[in-house]
């Protein structure tokens, strides 16, 4: 038995001390920290992409992508927090983040900025065990405030996904030696099923010494305890409650014990191998390199103080944890009155027309919330960057239209996905591969809406190279949905999906190669079209997968979406994929908002799709209600015995002629092979596939080209044949088939029940519709497909849904800001000719003075979108004399308002956190 040479090896190799420094090429990014056996526990620290949570994002046999995953951890160790207080903070009760960790020696990573949470400062002490196969989690809370606080924390995480099968996890033993978690227990072990002679993932144990009661790590953490059967079994969490006066200070500690990859016949052995671990900690916790006042602090745990010496944690200051401080929070204010808080662009316009606002109000609105809540330790992150000359652009949108010119997007802030071309600002593609690239001309979508007057008002943090189906995990930052700010914003598009949903911009550009548009839309309460092949042109953006990626927006009503589909879909004249779309796409994309547009219609359903893979229903059951809105405007829904016939697929490197066709567009990019792309060692660690992984990589032959651009016509054929023969206008689908899993999470693992729609296989459109919610207050929505070119017909039908559904709802997570005057400079008084009073040769009296601001009041098409990558904190380099990035997560020091004259004259606050630009 391997526990006592484990556990013995800390006597010969001690806590490293705090002070040696990671190399910087392991210190700038993800950490990874090897352990005993091997294993590599991904930690999340403040490195990219700054999750910052201190909690286990997978356990791997090696690093990169393609190092097998040795447990089903998917996420664990995070910490929620809910303080009894007066007024509650917004995050009270999530995932709490922003904590500034930093390996300070091998595997121990240090808080250098606690989180403050209603007067409670916290922070965090993590340290992977590398002579072991544990790690440990102090987490430390102190009341700074004058009145005695009642704190719950709860412990816990993913450790599995599904009701039965080998990804499925449950407790499967206790210190009271039977599978019942009571507050009697002071360690649990959790393991996943397995199968015949398989490998499976090994399983794990967590030390939690005292506790007050379990809870559901998924959702309702403090109210609902842990879930002992089906997918809620796989979200362990155990809550304790102090009571802390002023000034008080208690400690949590807790240990989680990973076990090695495990089959059929070794499963037993390994389980009893974790628990024999957990047991010898929860009895002799190892307390190395632990100072007197955190080791004294610690609540949770039976005495530690040691027998000869009995008044170790007596008099003052035994339990005064140094804690660092917590940065300030953004200011919740705007200088303009215009409220954009889900506005819809149809209302800015008619204001705009009006003269009730001006599109710099507008802007200055949008700018304002994005640093209330887009940066620090709270902030969304759902932003890269943010332009520069944003006034600028949206003076010159007031200067046209004063001038006489008219549109829907003249002066509307748009932002857009990072992989779109932006002449103006950095084009990364989420990763630092790409950190500082400046295009030398604007993807053909974004110069569209350029020309219209729209403002482009910054890059939209994605998931790196856009690989991820289930989060938004960048080199900048990773991305925090908009309606639970514990959860993923889902897929590679999170970052336009939040901005739009969280009113930091009118809309968004994304784009879809699996599920990237529909996804985060659904998971924003959004509308998006993924059009049929060519209808908008990806002149200019970063490829995926080549012709199956797909660029479009998201909004907040189909008539938005109407009107930024006017200015960007279409032919391109240089590029060829586009040449169709002009005959296909109405002049005018307004004429279709036909209330009665379903009035008559067959939509056909495929029950075997309405099944969530992980054995919920909460979403299913909201969605298949939602189902009503569809007949209620007037159509029949009918049902499908069959789903249409894929084609036989070749394998082809799709990715790898992607790149080779954009190196040769772009020669500005500088590089010379997609080997210097697919293979860079600057991506996040987790998805990097060493250099020799791209070597003898070849272009796809003029005979392969031509059997992908057949296998796609064919495939639309199919399903125009397949619609054809049951007689029905359009084909219903679910979005979301479970809830979100936490925003922590990775190892390609899904974060929601997936099944896409034949859409991104094909090529033909399918529209996102908003449904309202479920149960739980969580975004649904409806997706309805069509054949090729039925893009007008489709939108049409989503309008005349949206009038009876109303499904389009919006976050509570980022309220409206309290308007501020503007801060004015008082003109000098001028001396008179003939001062009435006092010397004549007196100087004037009067100052210049400056007001202070005053308060107002599963059977899926293959997906493409896999893999999850994550970098640090801070944006792009900024090219010369420009503004870096501040970084997300509150690395960055907390913005301060600062006045400026706007372009059009007048004073404003405005606020920069990455601004870039010309």
């Amino acid at each position: 038995m391997r526990t006592t040479s484990r556990l013995t090896a800390l006597a010969a190799a001690p806590l490293v001390v705090a002070g040696l420094v990671m190399p910087a090429s392991t210190a700038g990014a993800f950490t990874y920290v090897t352990d005993a056996e091997g294993t590599a526990w991904g930690i999340h620290s403040a490195a990219p992409p700054a999750v910052d949570t201190g909690s286990i994002r997978a356990t791997q046999s090696g690093t990169g992508v393609q190092a097998p995953y040795s447990t089903m951890l998917n996420g664990y160790g995070g910490i929620r927090v809910t303080v009894d207080a007066t007024e509650t903070h917004r995050f009270d009760g999530e995932l709490l983040r922003g904590f500034g960790l930093t390996e300070s020696g091998e595997g121990q990573f240090e808080t250098t900025q606690s989180v403050e949470l209603s007067g409670v400062l916290v922070s965090r002490a993590v340290h992977v065990e590398t002579g072991a196969t544990f790690g440990r989690w102090l987490d430390t809370f102190t009341n700074t405030t004058d009145q005695t606080l009642t704190v719950e924390a709860a412990f816990g995480g993913q450790t599995g996904f599904g009701s039965t099968g080998t990804n499925a996890s449950r407790v499967v033993t206790t210190s009271s030696g039977d599978a019942e978690v009571t507050t009697q227990d002071s360690w649990t072990a959790s393991a996943s099923g397995t199968n015949a002679e398989r490998t499976s993932g090994g399983p794990t144990a967590t030390v939690v010494g005292d506790f007050d009661r379990t809870g559901n790590w998924l959702r309702d953490t403090f109210t609902q305890p842990m879930g002992t059967q089906g997918h809620a079994a796989n979200f362990p969490a155990y809550v304790n409650t102090l009571a802390l006066a002023p000034g008080e200070t208690a400690s949590l500690l807790r240990f989680v014990v990973v076990g090695q990859p495990v089959t059929a016949a070794t499963l037993d052995a390994e389980i009893a191998e974790v628990s024999g671990i957990a047991a010898e900690l929860a009895a002799n916790p190892v307390l190395d390199g632990l100072s007197r006042a955190e080791i004294c602090s610690i609540v949770n745990f039976a005495s530690l103080t040691p027998a000869d010496e009995p008044t170790h944690c007596l008099g003052d200051g035994a339990t005064e944890v140094e804690q660092p401080e917590a940065p300030a929070a953004p200011p919740t204010v705007t200088t303009s009155s215009y409220d954009v808080v889900d506005t819809t662009i149809e209302q800015m316009r008619a204001d705009l027309e009006a003269g009730r606002t001006t599109a710099v109000e507008i802007t200055q609105a949008y700018l304002d919330r994005i640093a209330a809540y887009d940066e620090g330790q709270f902030g969304f992150n759902a932003y890269t960057t943010v332009a520069a000359d944003a006034l600028e652009q949206a003076a010159e949108a007031d200067r046209r239209r004063a001038a006489g010119e008219t549109g829907a997007m003249l002066g509307i802030p748009i932002a857009v996905k990072d992989l779109y071309h932006t002449k103006d600002m950095p084009t990364t593609n989420g990763s630092l591969t790409f950190d500082g690239f400046r295009p030398a001309e604007d993807a053909y979508q974004v110069a569209q809406l350029r020309d219209a007057g729209a403002v482009i008002i910054g890059k939209a943090t994605m998931e790196e190279y856009a690989t991820s189906g289930s989060y938004s995990d960048s080199g900048y930052g990773t991305v925090w949905n908009a309606f639970d700010p514990s959860r993923s914003a889902l897929a590679s598009s999170g970052g336009s999906a939040v901005a739009t949903a969280t009113s930091m911009a009118a809309a968004a550009l994304g784009s879809q190669t699996g599920d990237s548009l529909y996804a985060p839309a659904t998971a924003a309460s959004l509308f998006t079209l993924r059009g049929t092949d060519g209808m908008q042109s990806d002149r200019g953006v970063m490829p995926l997968s080549w012709l199956q990626d797909y660029a479009g927006a998201m909004t907040r009503s189909v008539s938005d979406l109407a009107d930024i589909l006017n200015v960007t879909s279409g032919t391109d004249p240089l590029n060829p994929e586009t040449a169709e779309a002009d005959a296909h796409r109405p002049e005018d994309w307004r004429t279709v908002l036909d209330e009665d547009a379903l009035e008559g219609k067959r939509i056909g359903i495929l029950p075997s799709v309405w099944v969530d893979p992980y054995g919920t229903t909460t979403t299913i059951d909201a969605s298949q209600a939602a189902l009503q809105h569809i007949e209620a405007a007037g159509a029949e829904i009918i049902e499908l015995p069959q789903g249409p016939v894929a084609p036989e697929r070749g394998s082809w490197n799709l990715n790898w002629e992607g790149w080779a066709r954009y190196i040769e567009s772009y020669p500005e990019l500088g590089m010379t092979s997609p080997a210097e792309i697919v293979c860079s060692q600057d991506k996040l660690p987790y998805t990097r596939y060493a250099p020799e992984f791209c070597e003898g990589t070849q272009r796809m032959t003029d005979a392969e080209v031509a059997a992908w651009r057949d296998y796609r016509a064919q495939y639309k054929a199919n399903i125009a044949a397949w619609m054809d023969e049951y007689d029905v206008d359009a084909v219903v689908y679910p979005s979301l088939l479970s809830e979100i899993s936490l925003n922590d999470g990775g190892g390609n693992r899904s974060s929601f029940g997936r099944r896409d729609t034949p859409s991104g296989g094909s090529g033909v459109p399918t529209v996102a519709m908003p449904a309202g919610t479920d149960v739980h207050g969580a975004p649904i929505s409806l997706q309805l497909m069509g054949r090729a070119w039925d893009d007008a017909e489709l939108v049409g039908m989503a309008y005349a849904f949206e009038q009876v559904a109303a499904g389009h709802v919006a976050p509570g997570t980022a309220p409206a800001l309290t308007v501020v005057e503007t801060p004015t400079e008082e003109p000098t008084e001028e001396p008179t000719e003939e001062p009435t009073t006092g010397d004549p040769g007196a100087e004037p009296t009067a100052e210049p003075t400056a007001e202070e601001p005053t308060t107002a009041d599963p059977t899926a098409e293959p997906t493409t979108e896999e893999p999850t990558a994550a970098p640090t904190a801070g944006g792009p380099t900024a090219p010369g004399g420009q503004l870096p990035s501040t970084g997300p997560g509150g690395i960055a020091a907390s913005l301060v308002a600062a006045l400026a004259l706007l372009v059009a004259g007048g004073a404003a606050l405005t606020r920069r956190r990455r601004t870039q630009g010309a």
